[in-house]
């Protein structure tokens, strides 16, 4: 349903997602189903019609909703509506009389029920016009898509990185990072969007977030909140499918690459690019079909493009250090396998190569302590046995 191009049948302006048995059946979009429903006239069959609570745990309805912001938008019709009607519990005045009458019975009857965690509440009261202490609209994967959209917009390319987990401080990452965005044709043209739907994934750290652009692209986004707070991971120009399509093509790229099969790779990469822009993987796999053409410089300007769209890239870190290496460039190698270091400390062969380039740029003392403590920690491993057997003589 959320892949259809019509629109609301009722404003002609929204995308249209379910169909509305007050309408006809018609299909109309969600902002005109809150409008609509917000009088708790839908009729039961509706699987969108608000529902009382009959445990009486809560006095308002609970309003099924496809995103958090189509929720956030239906709470706030309907406790527009609802702090103006009589309300039985309250010896028929409306919670609003109630509140100018006495706002401290009021708050202590509103105390007594139970909110779902992203229930309005700092809204209800500023409407009751109740002191409070407020509280900040928490963060959620919608504002954090909705932020990064904005600046967009705003076409601030420099500002959208903080909205990622890219916090890494590696020279020239933040600007590719916002290059790279500014050169995605959609994001250049983007001047209006709105959430379709959203989601969270199995995992409890990963969300779905999928949206309209220009009132015509579709477009998702996968957010993670596996470092603390929720960051934007990826885009994809399309619907949420490609999220579960992208391994497969992962897969298939590789196999292109390990066999050599250079125009399969190309054609198979180069043509999915558009629908994954920002994926770092891509990139990768691109540096790798340059490795193959021995066309150095492009496959160190795709590996960097890689690591700029993901700071923690460790196998892409580790691949710029080694072709830096090859170009007998150890002085560039180094700052990238001390970041390979960084984030995976057991790495042993990061920590082999610093060794090495440590020793070829003078250092043997720093290179020799390094490869002690690889067999240390690993007596078996030989490339560190026979580079101190080496630089010890």
């Amino acid at each position: 349903m959320l892949l259809k191009k019509q629109r609301c049948r009722i404003c002609k302006n929204e995308r249209s997602v379910r169909p509305c048995p007050r309408r006809g059946g018609k299909e109309i979009g969600w902002s005109c189903c809150n409008e609509l429903r917000r009088d708790l006239n839908c009729p039961a069959q509706c699987s969108y019609a608000p529902r009382k609570d009959a445990s009486q745990a809560s006095p308002i309805p609970a309003f099924k909703a496809d995103s958090n912001t189509e929720f956030q938008q239906a709470m706030k019709l309907y406790l527009d509506l609802w702090i103006k009607l009589p309300n039985p519990a309250l010896e028929g005045r409306t919670p609003l009389a109630c509140a100018s009458e006495d706002a401290a019975a009021l708050f202590g009857w509103l105390e007594k029920f139970q909110y779902p965690a992203n229930f309005p509440m700092t809204y209800l009261l500023d409407k009751l016009s109740l002191a409070h202490a407020g509280s900040p609209e928490p963060e959620s994967p919608e504002t954090v898509a909705m932020a990064f959209l904005d600046d967009v917009i705003a076409q601030e390319w420099d500002q959208l990185r903080r909205h990622t987990a890219n916090d890494r401080d590696y020279p020239g990452m933040a600007k590719l990072y916002g290059e790279l965005l500014s050169s995605i044709p959609l994001l250049r043209r983007l001047k209006h969007y709105r959430i379709l739907h959203a989601g969270a994934g199995d995992d409890g750290i990963s969300a779905l977030v999928m949206l309209e652009l220009n009132h015509k692209d579709d477009w998702s986004m996968i957010l993670s909140s596996a470092q603390g707070s929720w960051r934007v991971k990826q885009n994809f120009k399309g619907s949420p499918e490609l999220y579960y399509r992208q391994n497969k093509l992962f897969h298939q790229i590789a196999g292109f690459l390990s066999r050599r099969e250079l125009e399969a790779s190309w054609d198979s990469i180069s043509g999915n690019l558009e629908f994954f822009p920002d994926c770092a993987d891509l990139y990768y796999y691109r540096a790798l079909y340059w490795q193959l053409q021995k066309e150095a410089e492009k496959c160190a300007a795709d590996l960097k493009t890689a690591i700029a769209l993901d700071n923690y890239f460790t196998d892409a870190i580790f691949a710029l250090a080694v072709l830096y290496m090859q170009q007998r460039r150890p002085e560039e190698a180094v700052p990238w396998l001390r970041a390979v270091q960084s984030l995976v400390p057991e790495h042993l062969d990061a920590q082999n190569n610093l060794a090495a380039c440590l020793a070829e740029l003078g250092d043997i003392k720093a290179a020799i302590a390094l490869w002690q403590e690889i067999l240390t920690r690993n007596p078996s491993y030989e490339p560190a046995r026979k580079n101190l057997d080496t630089h010890s003589t």
